[in-house]
């Protein structure tokens, strides 16, 4: 009888699209409970499959056949009751077996939200579900090999979840003070999920050379990297490697606003790719016993929040100065200052600025390499700061300036070539 009234609310075309839906759903279930199942965890397959189908029809009943207040308060109530259901679990284990099984929960939360996202994008719910499955199959040997922690598992988990839900929860025509929401959480997602790859290879890597250290280093966390650096007394050219990483990563922010993006292509890449160049040249030899231990999970709640709120600053600086009018020699001071606490809070305030038309190209790539020089001269201090103190520091500034020196000249220069070959206004 309920399949008959199904029936009569949608047409078969549309029946048959959401039973798609649900055999994907079971699909991505069965993927990640697969490997549940064989380590005899206390939730397998089974559990993972009911978890996520359960999810995709909770889903479906809200956005089809339910008022949204109604199909809201189910979805609360039944992903409450779940939750509840699988942290009780987890106390009972702790108490009984004294092992909590964390990952096990975390795998039937994840199951959950796959099947929350099978019916929105079932392409990448099934390959959350492979991924998992294969980081599942692989975390004994990841242990073997670097030893990492079960917070690290657990953190990255809980990051995923939530930037899984934040993705799909947030329309795509959400706006905050005329600025579109959306693209920048995304632009968040990509530099995080660069900076984990990066992070995860540096902790699993056997590799002791200094300029591949120093690359992924600089990718996972440059602030980081920067002072264990120079803690170790590591030659100055790594620092300068270091930059290279960061400005690469600017592309990325760039990535709201695609007329900005491409005039500020050509400037930074072709920096970063002169710099990338010369640090290996010098470091394409040179061994390293570092660690890089201060770099710590990126995906982890508190680093994701950390790392979010400084690109956030810029955010906020951008739409509060467009309810006033000031001179673009202010906004030139203000850049410099934000990039001297980061070069990517400098970027995303510059690309918000140029995204609401509150300064024009030439104005805007201007500020950027304003805003990314100041956030390289940075490196001096934090480098300078953490040196090791049987360090000669006169000769280790006087290389890590020259190396700045050259990094900034070439942004500036290539810079003003792109303004003046593309005819674009500063004033």
């Amino acid at each position: 009888m309920v399949y008959l009234v199904l029936l009569q609310t949608i047409s078969a075309e549309e029946f048959y699209i959401l039973f798609f839906k649900i055999i994907v759903s079971f699909f991505c279930g069965f993927v990640i409970g697969i490997e549940r199942t064989r380590v005899s965890a206390q939730y397998g397959a089974r559990d993972h499959i009911f978890f996520s189908i359960i999810s995709t029809s909770l889903i479906i009943l809200h956005d089809k056949f339910l008022p949204v207040s109604e199909g809201f308060t189910l979805i609360v109530m039944f992903f409450g009751g779940m939750i509840v259901f699988l942290l009780i679990g987890s106390v009972y284990r702790l108490f009984r077996e004294n092992d909590p099984g964390y990952t096990t929960t975390l795998s039937m939360i994840l199951a959950m939200i796959v099947g929350t996202m099978c019916y929105y994008n079932e392409p990448l719910a099934i390959a959350i579900s492979v991924i998992f499955l294969i980081i599942l199959s692989t975390k004994k040997q990841f242990y073997k090999i670097r030893k990492l922690k079960d917070i690290e598992w657990t953190g990255t988990v809980e990051f995923i979840a939530i930037v899984v839900l934040l993705y799909i929860l947030i329309p795509d025509d959400f706006q905050v003070f005329e600025i579109n929401i959306k693209p920048i959480v995304l632009v968040f997602i990509i530099i995080l999920a660069i900076k984990y790859f990066s992070y995860f290879i540096l902790r699993s890597t056997t590799e002791k050379n200094l300029y591949y250290i120093s690359f992924l280093g600089g990718f996972a966390h440059s602030e980081a990297t920067t002072v264990e650096l120079a803690e170790a007394g590591a030659s100055s050219s790594a620092v300068w490697l270091v930059i290279q990483t960061m400005l690469i990563r600017m592309i990325i922010v760039l990535m709201i606003t695609p007329t900005l993006l491409f005039y500020a292509l050509f400037p930074i890449l072709t920096t970063s790719f002169i710099g990338l160049i010369g640090s290996f040249l010098v470091l394409r030899k040179k061994e390293t016993q570092l660690t890089l231990d201060k770099i710590k999970n990126p995906l982890s709640i508190k680093g994701a929040l950390i790392f979010s709120g400084t690109y956030l600053i810029g955010l906020i600086i951008s739409i509060v100065l467009s309810f006033f009018e000031i001179n673009i020699l202010a906004y030139y001071i203000i850049v410099f200052v934000i990039g001297l606490l980061s070069g990517g809070a400098s970027s995303l305030f510059v690309a918000t600025a140029f995204y609401k038309s509150l300064i024009n190209e030439g104005n805007a790539l201007m500020m950027l390499t304003i805003g990314l020089s100041a956030a390289i001269i940075n490196k001096i201090f934090y480098s300078t700061q953490a040196l090791k103190e049987d360090k000669n520091k006169k000769v280790y500034v006087i290389h890590l300036v020259f190396y700045i020196i050259i990094t900034i000249f070439l942004l500036t220069t290539m810079t003003f070539l792109t303004i003046i070959t593309s005819n674009l206004s500063i004033f």
